[in-house]
């Protein structure tokens, strides 16, 4: 009687746990996930604005020969000693890229706005900026706010505002606007008033192992 009931104990107290240990193993080997799935989820169609290689080689041609040359020659005629090669592409780090975009839609997020595209600025550093007299692109969101689409900054009361509102004693496109450039200064009173431009990209020469 005592040795069938300890074969009992025994029995009771090990096939439970030969069969969580079981089920465990199962759970283990049987994936969460199909991955081809996971794969299919992820896949994003082309945008439109694609173009093929053929077309991007194009467009360097024609910049090069319409208007890399002639900045060139601008250039020498101010500095006749020094060889100036015009910028032909700004470079920005990947993921200052993607840091970017989801910098600008917390920003405009809390503004309660929705930005509508970036808009990308051509500029020039001058002669005492940063790469004297080397061309520039800033990057600049938009969005429409009461009716009117524009950049947008965020205000002091961390609303979103139109650009062209920094300026209100100037007509958009006038001559006057144009003299006095398109940004004051680069203070970094600027930037805490709530500026989301991006700027400080790396700029070169033309990319002769690209194109």
């Amino acid at each position: 009687m005592k040795t069938t009931t300890i074969k009992n104990f025994i029995l009771s107290a090990i096939l439970p746990a030969l069969f969580l240990g079981a089920c465990a193993e199962q759970k283990k080997e049987t994936p969460t996930e199909d991955p081809s799935q996971e794969m299919e989820q992820e896949m994003v169609k082309a945008p439109r604005g694609i173009i093929s290689l053929n077309q991007a080689k194009t467009l360097c041609a024609n910049y090069e020969e319409r208007s890399a040359m002639a900045i060139k020659e601008f250039e020498m005629a101010q500095n006749p000693k020094q060889e100036f090669i015009p910028t032909q592409f700004i470079d920005f780090d990947f993921e200052t890229i993607v840091n970017y975009v989801k910098y600008v839609q917390q920003e405009a997020k809390k503004a309660k706005v929705s930005p509508d595209s970036l808009r990308i600025y051509l500029g020039n550093y001058g002669k005492k900026g940063k790469q004297p007299n080397r061309n520039t692109v800033f990057i600049l969101p938009t969005t429409e706010i009461n009716g009117e689409s524009g950049g947008f900054f965020i205000n002091a009361d961390g609303e979103a505002e139109l650009i062209r509102s920094y300026w209100p004693n100037t007509n958009v496109g006038s001559n006057e606007k144009s003299k006095a450039g398109f940004l004051p200064n680069f203070s970094p009173s600027m930037f805490q008033d709530g500026s989301l431009i991006l700027n400080d990209g790396n700029s070169a020469p033309p990319p002769y192992s690209d194109f």
